[in-house]
């Protein structure tokens, strides 16, 4: 199976092939061309990294939270150093599974339950679809972007909340917006909205987080428009670096000007109080 060509809302697309799209942008991938020169971007895109260790705990969560995806198993080795683990290991990877150790296996599933029964979360996934994919084009630039939906719960024909699950080292509301900073979660939200805005849905959003410690509490958050809004104006530059890039075929590199620099403010701060 290969990618639609064409803007639409689909089910059923498999996450591999949603990913493996070349011909289309996504969040993560707007995202990481704010934060690089768009020739390691580029580099990226054509040497992906493998799956680490937390990816497939995150990855594991959302299957036990959702009910679709790659299923998580218990190897039964707490360390994969030897033959027997080893082959345990290539046998579930071979399955298309996700191999985990005894201990991860038992975090995962009890912070998965914890989620799921969590008010808030539990109303949203009570009815609802998961990992629904969309494709759109967008209308300043003229690129194709993607979105993968977690849980898109229907108020409506036309209306939604996206529940969107996010694992995350943070115990509470209060410190996870740090993780929402560091990693763009407000890009994400304003990129889903805008993806489901041109498929004509007028869509809430809400993060259903757990924290990955125990004893993994779940909390759900959401963000204030102006925090959306700045995340539109980012996925905007975004778009539009990427869009000439595609055009001139060019993907550059540093300035290859003497860029001066200078020491973070922190260490002027810190010296104050020497």
């Amino acid at each position: 199976m290969t990618a639609p060509g064409e803007p639409g809302l689909y089910r059923g697309v498999p996450e591999d092939v949603y990913h493996a799209d070349r011909n289309s942008i996504s969040s993560s991938q707007a995202r990481r061309l704010l934060e690089v020169t768009p020739h390691r971007w580029k580099w990226e895109q054509d040497n992906p990294k493998p799956s680490t260790v937390a990816m497939e705990w995150g990855t594991a969560l959302h299957t036990d939270v959702l009910g679709v995806g790659a299923k998580p198993v218990d190897t039964g080795y707490e360390k994969w150093q030897t033959d027997n683990a080893k082959a345990k290991v290539a046998e579930i990877r071979a399955a298309g599974d996700i191999p985990l150790k005894p201990k991860d296996f038992e975090a995962v599933t009890a912070a998965a339950e914890n989620l799921r029964n969590q008010p808030e979360a539990a109303r949203i996934l009570a009815s609802g679809e998961p990992e629904l994919s969309a494709w759109v084009r967008d209308p300043d630039t003229g690129v194709m972007i993607r979105a993968r939906f977690d849980w898109m719960h229907w108020t409506g024909p036309d209306t939604a909340v996206i529940g969107d699950v996010k694992k995350s080292n943070e115990p509470g509301p209060a410190e996870f917006i740090w993780s929402v900073d560091s990693y763009g979660y407000h890009r994400q939200q304003a990129w889903y909205q805008r993806v489901a805005a041109l498929l004509g849905i007028r869509t809430a959003f809400v993060f259903l987080v757990v924290c990955c410690d125990p004893p993994y509490e779940p909390y759900v958050v959401e963000l204030p428009p102006r925090a959306v809004e700045l995340g539109d104006r980012d996925n905007a530059r975004a778009l539009e670096i990427y869009a000439k890039c595609l055009a001139d075929d060019e993907w550059p590199t540093h300035d290859p000007r003497i860029h001066e620099i200078d020491l973070p403010a922190r260490a002027y701060r810190r010296e104050e109080y020497l």
